[in-house]
């Protein structure tokens, strides 16, 4: 459980005006109502009934109260271990109860003086902070010192004054701790964009020292970055449970304890302090507690919709799926490819490296690059000589790439109608084979896989070939076997959007040697088609040409996916972990269902997927779900209407006119019944793959909660 602290606002005066201050948020008053005694009695009174030991004093600044040595050298004496919050510049003048803190917050927003003076408003303030800490620091070596700067736009943010900062750190022994200004969006500097410099210095997660405060080290310097309470609050699914489980009992100066500081809604407890009373202390304490975060500000605000003019839960911009993520790493990496080689002809350099590196992750003997996945399909199917005459069984709903290559060949796509999942039946491939069946090709939809032990019976017990579409399903698992290990061959895509990305790319992998010889001679003539083929084999007189198309993938593309492709693990770790999430904050909403994990299955999480019910949400469609989800900012819902089921696409209905085919084809007589269903009730959303992405994910969980919870709205 979490450990509450007590917190005294011991002032709401200051010797300095800061532009951007972050006050406590405790209304206006004329006296400090509450004396050093008043204090040790309620914080020995907190302790034997709390346990708690912990108290900051805060302000203001608590060092312009003239009886602040008296109140430090009481709750000292009564075993409290304080941490006292100041801007420093007072700090000689009580140096004789320092050594009664455990530890001084110093907010020192910059080192620079001018800035520093623009902040604080104040001139020549900055040289008396410094003297006063170095006496601290040689006087008290064993008192914590620890940094705050509110990082703000212009002033304090870049990289150089952050190392500065560090440096600075360094040679007086201090934490450091960044605060996200709240307040003032036009300067505001986001957590995320700190941590991303800090990662760049070598600095790298320590762990989490609060809710939503992480902290980082670098081996000698601790650095935590935080938000104003409120702050938080505010991107939790829930505001008012999460200020009645984590914020601290604020005291303010004239005796009462602050309920709801956005509201400033209090308690009194001064005339139970100044009687002494400590059972009606203690009840009153208690009622505080329980009411924290009650009727938050923050949750009334919010219970208007965006689409009728409420406030937005994520800013612009704040909601979208930033990928592919194009860091330092991916940066020198290309460079140095560039200067390296941007045109290959063989399996050599970065495509040799990444097809070794790919087949090995996958246990498989041979892998291919493409330029596309759907090129990779195309030679997949060229690899088993798929030919006129010849049938290979198909889902129904996919995205229609998946299928289209099989038309170039001449063969008759079978279709198939979907499971719960949307991935091809095992049970309709069954029904499908005939005497020309060649082969059953799965697509792992969205990330969720198929049922594998299952085709993989189908497809022995008829000796007729298995391949997977993986496009969706990079290290995605099924009864802890690899998808595209189940087959005799499979593909995945590097397009944009897939978690290995080159931008466009595709590879293939197979154990069979046919396959990919024949695979090779659809897009790799000349070089490669010499070294790799067998000079014995009766295709190796097409070497020169193979079948004279060019579908080599770009270098650069490999490289970036080459890139991607080393921290496949740790995005799928992250990406599960925020699929637990949505499903632990959504799971009891009704009108929607996430369409969970198969029990034996490891998802790979292309995109997550929501069912959508209008009868349980009083006939709300499922277009004005979306329309008043992506007007509150959660911008990447969508309903996915162009992976449909394929009867709903001429191509495939009618491809005369663009193949010079006709194809008797069971599209024209079945009503795929699951597919329609399936493809009229879901929504979906990208499910993000870094620490970093945490607080956006929180967002969107409340972003639905919120209209979930006011759909009537909608009507």
């Amino acid at each position: 459980m979490f450990k509450k602290e007590l917190r005294l606002v011991l002032t709401e005066n200051c010797n300095y005006n800061c532009t951007f201050c972050h006050k406590e948020g405790m209304k206006k008053q004329e006296k400090n109502l509450l004396d050093a005694n008043d204090y040790a009695f309620l914080y020995q009174i907190c302790k034997e009934s709390f346990n708690w030991d912990e108290i900051t004093l805060t302000g203001g600044e608590p060092f312009v109260r003239k009886d602040i040595d008296e109140i430090i050298e009481k709750l000292y004496k009564s075993g409290a271990k304080i941490t006292i919050v100041t801007n420093g510049e007072l700090l000689n003048k009580h140096v004789d109860v320092l050594k009664y803190v455990k530890r001084i917050n110093l907010s020192i927003h910059t080192l620079e003086n001018n800035k520093y003076e623009k902040i604080v408003q104040k001139k020549g303030k900055l040289e008396k902070v410094f003297e006063n800490l170095a006496s601290i620091r040689n006087n008290l070596p064993y008192v914590e010192l620890r940094l705050n700067s509110v990082v703000a736009k212009g002033q304090n943010d870049t990289k150089e004054e952050i190392i500065k900062y560090i440096n600075f750190a360094k040679r007086i022994n201090a934490s450091i701790k960044f605060v996200e200004l709240y307040g003032n969006d036009n300067i505001k500097v986001p957590l995320e964009s700190i941590i991303e410099i800090l990662k760049k210095l070598g600095f790298k997660y320590k762990g989490i020292c609060n809710v939503l405060k992480q902290e980082l080290t670098d081996g000698e310097t601790t650095v935590v970055l935080s938000r104003i309470f409120c702050a938080n609050a505010y991107m939790q699914n829930d505001p008012e449970s999460y200020c009645n489980n984590y914020n601290d009992l604020f005291i303010t100066p004239e005796g009462n304890i602050n309920i709801c500081r956005k509201s400033k809604e209090d308690i009194s407890i001064y005339n139970e302090i100044k009687n002494r009373d400590k059972d009606g202390l203690l009840k009153l304490i208690k009622i505080a507690l329980e009411n924290l975060g009650k009727n938050c500000a923050l949750c009334n605000e919010d219970k208007k919709l965006a689409i009728n003019g409420g406030n937005k839960t994520l800013n612009d911009n704040e909601g979208k799926f930033i990928h592919p993520k194009i860091t330092k790493e991916i940066e020198e990496a290309v460079i140095e490819q560039l200067h390296d080689t941007i045109s290959i002809y063989d399996n050599g350099n970065i495509f040799g490296k990444f097809e070794r590196e790919f087949a090995k992750y996958h246990n498989v003997k041979y892998s291919l690059t493409f330029s596309s996945g759907t090129a990779a399909l195309w030679a997949m199917y060229e690899g088993i000589e798929l030919k006129n005459n010849d049938e290979i069984i198909c889902p129904i709903y996919t995205f229609f790439a998946t299928v289209s290559p099989i038309l170039f060949t001449g063969a008759t796509p079978i279709f198939c109608d979907c499971d719960e999942y949307g991935n091809i039946s095992p049970d309709e491939v069954k029904k499908h084979i005939t005497a020309r069946t060649k082969a059953i090709v799965v697509t792992h939809m969205w990330g969720y896989p198929c049922k594998m032990d299952e085709l993989r019976k189908i497809a022995d017990d008829h000796n007729i070939y298995l391949l997977e579409d993986c496009s969706h399903a990079h290290g995605g698992e099924f009864k802890n076997i690899k998808l595209g290990t189940w087959s005799d061959a499979a593909i995945f895509s590097l397009q944009g959007q897939k978690i290995i990305t080159g931008g466009e790319g595709g590879i293939l992998i197979s154990n069979n040697k046919n396959i990919i010889d024949r695979a090779l001679l659809l897009g790799h003539y000349n070089k490669r088609c010499k070294v790799e083929l067998d000079k014995s084999s009766e295709l190796y007189k097409y070497a020169t040409t193979g079948k004279g198309m060019k579908l080599r993938a770009h270098p650069i593309a490999i490289r970036i996916a080459r890139e991607y492709f080393k921290h496949l693990d740790e995005y799928n770790y992250y990406k599960n972990k925020y699929y637990n999430m949505f499903v632990k904050e959504l799971d009891e909403i009704k009108g929607i269902s996430i369409l969970k994990q198969n029990v034996n299955s490891k998802n790979s999480w292309y995109a997550l997927i929501l069912k959508y019910d209008k009868n349980k949400m009083y006939g709300v469609s499922r277009n004005r779900f979306v329309e008043a989800l992506q007007k509150e900012g959660a911008v990447e819902i969508d309903i996915p209407n162009s992976t449909c089921p394929l009867n709903n696409l001429e191509l495939f209905m009618s491809p005369i006119e663009l193949f010079n085919i006709k194809y008797n084809s069971n599209i024209y007589n079945e009503t795929f019944e699951n597919a329609n269903n399936f493809f009229k009730s879901i929504i979906k959303l990208p499910v993000w793959y870094t620490k970093e992405d945490e607080q956006v994910v929180l967002k969107y969980i409340k972003a639905i909660k919120k209209v979930c919870n006011n759909i009537k709205e909608l009507l």
